[in-house]
């Protein structure tokens, strides 16, 4: 099976597309197209499979697709750029990023509610400052300070700890631990990745100034809030070309190297610019050694001229985003995959009954069409369908002997839809296994 995966606008092909082929025993194959869009999976034997596309940037395709004995001619697939959705701006400054304006910030600016600092006075003023935490201090200093000993801190609506306050001489550290899994914080390196250069702009405000509803609760009532804009929410809203090189291993004897892609763990979607951290110690004894490289545009990373058998701790993060680590160890011809949690995974839940009494129906299966997802409703006729990637789905329930009328749900990051699924008999006397 052969087939190749070009831009439905340009027809140019694209590089780096997940290829997925999964049939209903639950196998799954993958590949990446290559530098001419092309793709191949040898040996696929006939019979019923959902066929996948997903790259970053472009709308995901999936599609039930029946396989026969005859060869398939190639398949031409055409993938769309996803479109970033926007209410119609007036914008009457020139300048203003269209996605630091989609949060509000120019509105609450004009209202006056706290003190604001907009993308160009960041990129001026960062000069010098290398950790986000010692940053933030710099920015109280040119707003009241809260009376509480420690403020609130998000970033890009998410709390990521606290900062100092009234009454406090030296700037605290920005504890993320509510950002990660560990009880007790992440490890020093993660907090470095939050640094200066990821804030696009900022918004302090001060007790009894209004707080922005997504922040707003008793303690940034009481204390105020620090909300800081990373510096991709206020750039354009263009996906942007990312351009890494990989090292090159030196070949030396006794050094081998590591190579992974990192992904989204819900969607699987590789990620490009994401950064790998790995740290294992010296075989002399003299300490640990501490890496630190980004994926190529095509999610790939690749570390170079570890001590072969070295036990190697490795975390990826994707901006604020960071994913578990792992240890493995280091051995020429490794592959690790990584994975961050990016994208907010959503549910869909709901009722299926019989149209015409209303009694509910157990044992039906619920499919999403086109999709691998599915669910079988229990005693009192629920069903729950978890972990689903944001997006547009068609659901449907397959009960032989009714008719089943699919609805169209839209799901958005985070959210759980519920539904209500009729069965129409197609005739006076339906199985006995699909009664309810």
């Amino acid at each position: 099976m052969v087939g190749t995966v070009t831009d439905e606008t340009t027809d140019q092909p694209i590089e780096g597309a997940m290829v997925r082929l999964a049939d209903f025993a639950g196998s799954v194959r993958e590949t990446l197209s290559g530098p001419a869009g092309g793709f191949v999976f040898d040996g696929v034997v006939p019979g019923e499979y959902v066929f996948g596309v997903r790259r970053i940037g472009y709308e995901g395709l999936s599609t039930p697709l029946e396989i026969g004995p005859d060869a398939l001619a190639t398949l031409n697939l055409r993938l769309t750029p996803r479109a970033i959705l926007m209410e119609p701006l007036n914008v009457d400054i020139e300048g203003r990023p269209p996605r630091l304006a989609e949060t509000g910030f120019y509105d609450r600016l004009e209202e006056g509610w706290g003190t604001y600092f907009e993308p160009e006075w960041i990129r001026t003023r960062s000069a010098g400052f290398i950790r986000l935490s010692h940053f933030v201090s710099n920015l109280q200093m040119r707003a009241p300070l809260s009376r509480c000993s420690q403020v609130p801190v998000y970033y890009d609506e998410r709390l990521i700890g606290q900062a100092a306050g009234w009454g406090t001489s030296k700037a605290a550290s920005i504890n993320a631990a509510g950002l990660h899994r560990s009880a007790v914080g992440p490890a020093p390196r993660i907090l470095d990745e939050l640094s200066v250069t990821d804030v696009g702009a900022a918004e302090l405000y001060t007790p009894p100034a209004p707080i922005p509803l997504f922040a707003f609760n008793d303690t940034t009532a009481a204390c105020g809030a620090i909300i800081l804009w990373s510096d991709w929410t206020a750039r354009t809203a263009e996906v942007p070309q990312i351009e890494v090189k990989l090292c090159e291993p030196a070949g030396r004897p006794g050094e081998v190297a590591l190579d992974g892609f990192v992904e989204d763990e819900l969607t699987e979607v590789r990620l490009p610019a994401a950064h790998v951290y790995a740290s294992y110690a010296i075989p002399d004894g003299a300490g640990r050694s501490d890496l630190a490289v980004r994926t190529d545009s095509l999610g790939r990373y690749r570390l170079c001229d570890l001590p072969a058998g070295v036990a190697v701790e490795l975390e990826a993060a994707y901006g604020p985003d960071p994913g578990l680590s792992t240890v493995v160890d280091a051995a020429s011809g490794t592959e690790v995959q990584l994975t961050v949690p990016v994208t907010v995974p959503g549910a869909i839940t709901g009722l299926v009954v019989n149209e015409g009494t209303g009694r509910p129906f157990q044992n039906v299966p619920v499919v999403l069409v086109g999709t691998d997802f599915r669910a079988v409703t229990g005693t009192a006729g629920r069903f729950s369908i978890e972990d689903l990637p944001p997006g547009s789905y068609r659901i449907r329930a397959v009960c032989e002997g009714f008719e089943s009328i699919a609805q169209d749900v839209a799901l958005v990051p985070g959210a759980s839809v519920r539904v209500m699924l009729a069965l129409r008999p197609e005739g006076p006397l339906p199985p006995r296994r699909c009664a309810d």
